[in-house]
């Protein structure tokens, strides 16, 4: 139950990035010559270097950040792992001190800064916060089904999530008017402010925090503000939406980055990073059909490169993309002898079918699709079975006991078959259907929607 929603208040200006005068960064670490630093601003969750220097013999080093320079949470470091966080904002010059034990360990003082003043503050309300809602979260954990008094102590710990979110809210809310004009108060505030039903007059209108959030997670985001992408925050909403408030099925997770893209198209920057994030996390994650969806739909009108990873995704993808000629797969079948699906599938209406026999739903699903295979095969329908197995003997044995006397032919090299790259697969069962002129005609189905796509396409 430990949230980690945060929501960014309207903002009734506009907000520039980008600042007219040049930077400072300069200090000390004590009695610690020709020590190598790094800048770095924060891009998300990942920090971009900027510049690197070495203290000279009194251990002084400056760093000039030239006119135009982006607010936001920049990292200086020694050893990038423990990197320690600077705010940069409109001030003109920043001052640090610190031993090289404290750079190494992340730990820098940032001398008569108001905004790096307000950074701390913010950060010890968040560490008080947390630690309340670890302590919720522990007597939860020990709370028994089979108490007596279950019922009601539920609803006493979740009344004390609900007040900690309260008080940490309340508190957030008067970093403002504490540290007017900062970064921390116009972006990192509204960032960590957590959503809760109870704050809205609408919230009655959901019975559970998580329809709530799935319709009104970003309700109160600035977009416009193209500062939320030089912290980490922004980047950790985009995860916890999609991780926490939409429904993990492709159509689920299409609608959320429809819901998400609607509000990132408000500023270029804010756009290209979230679509270069999206790209990311799918390509790493999966599955793949979203990455093709985010590239498809919306990386067309930015400006960004995309990684070699999810560039050769996006070619594996095009490959068996509908209307695509099907890729050719010459597979040994049960008797160790190659069979082409070109040659298999050639003239009909076929399916080409990814499963394993250590694969539940592959059990469950596949003697029915067998039957659907029997119903249709003499209207021209015709399969290429792959199997995602490793062993033999329990490839041949899950064969036997369904009785599926189709083509089954297998690289027995389950998840690291070529086939998997091929068509581009993330899970089994996976069903391609192919056309008689060999192109792929549908796909991304499951197998009780089968014998329906048939119908549709044997007439």
């Amino acid at each position: 139950m430990k949230q980690v929603v945060f929501l960014i208040l309207n903002s009734a200006f506009l907000i520039f990035n980008c600042t007219a005068k040049d930077l400072t960064i300069s200090g000390t670490i004590k009695n610690t010559p020709s020590l190598k630093i790094v800048l770095a601003l924060q891009k998300g969750t990942e920090p971009q270097v900027l510049d690197s220097t070495v203290t000279d013999a009194k251990g002084n080093f400056t760093f000039i950040l030239k006119e135009g320079y982006k607010q936001g949470v920049y990292k200086l470091w020694n050893i990038k792992e423990n990197a320690a966080p600077v705010i940069v904002g409109r001030e003109e010059k920043i001052n640090i001190t610190a031993t090289a034990e404290e750079l190494q360990q992340g730990f820098v003082q940032v001398v008569a800064s108001k905004e790096n003043d307000a950074y701390a503050v913010l950060s010890n309300f968040f560490r008080l916060y947390n630690r309340e809602i670890d302590s919720l979260q522990f007597l939860m954990d020990q709370l028994s089904r089979f108490d007596a008094q279950y019922e009601t102590k539920r609803k006493q710990i979740k009344s004390g999530y609900t007040n900690s979110i309260l008080r940490f809210n309340n508190s957030v809310r008067l970093l403002p008017s504490m540290f007017s004009g900062t970064y921390a108060a116009e972006v990192l505030c509204p960032l960590y402010l957590i959503a809760d039903k109870n704050e809205f007059d609408f919230g009655k209108n959901f019975d559970t925090d998580e329809a709530f959030q799935h319709a009104h997670f970003f309700e109160y985001v600035n977009f416009s503000d193209a500062r939320i992408i030089n912290t980490a925050t922004y980047e950790m909403k985009l995860f916890t939406y999609l991780d926490m408030y939409v429904d993990h099925t492709e159509a689920g997770f299409k609608k959320g980055v429809d819901n998400i893209m609607k509000c990132a198209q408000k500023n270029s920057e804010v756009r290209d990073f979230t679509v270069a994030y999206l790209l990311e996390v799918f390509t790493k994650k999966g599955p793949p059909a979203l990455v093709e969806y985010v590239h498809d739909n919306y990386a067309s009108s930015c400006e960004l490169p995309i990684k070699s990873e999810t560039e050769k995704l996006l070619n594996r993808l095009k490959q068996v993309a509908t209307g695509s000629p099907a890729p050719e797969l010459l597979i040994n079948d049960i008797n160790y002898q190659p069979v082409s699906l070109k040659n298999t599938l050639k003239g009909k209406v076929g399916m080409v079918y990814f499963w394993a026999s250590t694969c539940p739903h592959c059990m469950e699903h596949t003697p029915k699709v067998y039957e659907v295979y029997k119903k249709y095969r003499s209207k021209g329908f015709e399969v290429y079975s792959v199997s995602i197995d490793s062993d033999y003997a329990a490839w041949l044995k899950a064969i036997q006991d369904m009785k599926i006397e189709w083509i089954n032919v297998s690289e027995l090299k389950g998840w690291n078959s070529a086939c998997i790259e091929t068509y581009a697969l993330e899970r089994t069962p996976s069903i391609f259907l192919v056309d008689k002129q060999g192109n792929i005609l549908d796909k991304n189905f499951g197998p009780e929607e089968l014998e329906e796509k048939l119908k549709k396409y044997l007439q």
